[in-house]
C-alpha cells in the first residue's frame, strides 16, 4: 500500500536526523526543572546551601506536595504546543530548507497521502515525547519524596494530560499549513510562539473558550481558578481548526509545482 510506504519513509527520515533526539532531550529537561522547584520548597535550607532562592520558588509554585506538583506537570503539556510546533515545522519545512521539495512534488504519490503521512509521523513523535516526559515526571515526584499522595491522584491527572495532548495535536495542522505556505522553518515556529502568547491574552477575555490556543491554556488551568472550563463547543472549534488547516495544507501542496 502506497500510504504505508510513504509512512515508512517518513519514519526512516525522522529516525536518521539529530533533531529527533535533540528535541526529545530538551523536552525531558522540563520535569527536572519542576522537580527542582519542589525540592527547593521542600528543603529550603538545602536550597540556600546550593545557592537557590526558595522564596522565589514559593511565590511561583506554592507548596511542595503532589497536588501542586501535578498541577505544574500538566502545564508542561500546555507548553507542548511549542514542541509540537517545532516537530511539525521540521516535518513540513525541511523539504524546502533542504531543497528536496521539488523532488517530493514530482513523486507519483498523491499529495494528500504525503500530508497525512507527515501529520501522523509528527503526531507519533510528539506522543512518544509526551509519554517519556510524563513517566519521568511521576518518577521524579516519588524520588523527591513529595507529601500528599493519595490513590487516584495520578489517574485523575493523567486524564487531564491526555486531554491536553489531544488538544495540542489538534493545533498541529496549523503549523503544518504555515510551514508549507511559508516554505520553511521560520514562519511556523514563529507563529507557534505567537499563538502561545495570544492564547494567554485571550484566555483572560470572554473569547477564551473559542480561541484555539486559549482553549489549551484554560484546560491546563493556566487561566486561573476562576477561569471557565472548556466544554464540547471548544472541542468542536479545535477539531474544525485541525480539519480546515489539514485541508489547507493539502490544497497548498496540490497547487504547487516542482519549481517550488
Amino acid at each position: 500500500m502506497i500510504f504505508l510506504q510513504v509512512l515508512s519513509t517518513e519514519f526512516t527520515k525522522l529516525k536518521r536526523t539529530k533533531i529527533t533526539w535533540a528535541l526529545g532531550l530538551v523536552y525531558c529537561i522540563a520535569p527536572f526543572m519542576v522537580s527542582l522547584m519542589m525540592m527547593v520548597l521542600k528543603e529550603p535550607e538545602l536550597a540556600r546551601r546550593m545557592g537557590l532562592i526558595a522564596q522565589k520558588a514559593q511565590i511561583a509554585a506554592g507548596s511542595a506536595d503532589w497536588p501542586t506538583y501535578l498541577t505544574l506537570t500538566a502545564l508542561l503539556f500546555m507548553v507542548g504546543m511549542i514542541v509540537l510546533g517545532i516537530a511539525e515545522a521540521f516535518m513540513f519545512g525541511r523539504e524546502y530548507a533542504e531543497g528536496t521539495a521539488k523532488n517530493m512534488l514530482t513523486l507519483p504519490v498523491g499529495r494528500g497521502t504525503i500530508v497525512a503521512a507527515k501529520l501522523l509521523v509528527a503526531s507519533a513523535w510528539f506522543l512518544i515525547m509526551c509519554i517519556a516526559v510524563y513517566g519521568e515526571s511521576i518518577a521524579l515526584g516519588f524520588l523527591v519524596g513529595l507529601p500528599g499522595f493519595v490513590p487516584g491522584l495520578i489517574a485523575k491527572n493523567a486524564l487531564l494530560v491526555v486531554r491536553l495532548v489531544l488538544e495540542v495535536l489538534m493545533l498541529g495542522s496549523v503549523t503544518a499549513w504555515i510551514a508549507v505556505a511559508g516554505r520553511g522553518y521560520l514562519a511556523p515556529v514563529g507563529f507557534t510562539i505567537l499563538g502561545l502568547f495570544l492564547g494567554d491574552l485571550f484566555a483572560h477575555t470572554g473569547w477564551g473558550l473559542w480561541f484555539p490556543w486559549s482553549i489549551v491554556l484554560l484546560t491546563s488551568g493556566a487561566g486561573g481558578a476562576d477561569a471557565p472550563i472548556p466544554g464540547a463547543g471548544s472541542m468542536i472549534v479545535l477539531v474544525g481548526v485541525f480539519l480546515a488547516c489539514a485541508v489547507g495544507t493539502y490544497l497548498t501542496l496540490d497547487r504547487a509545482d516542482n519549481t517550488q
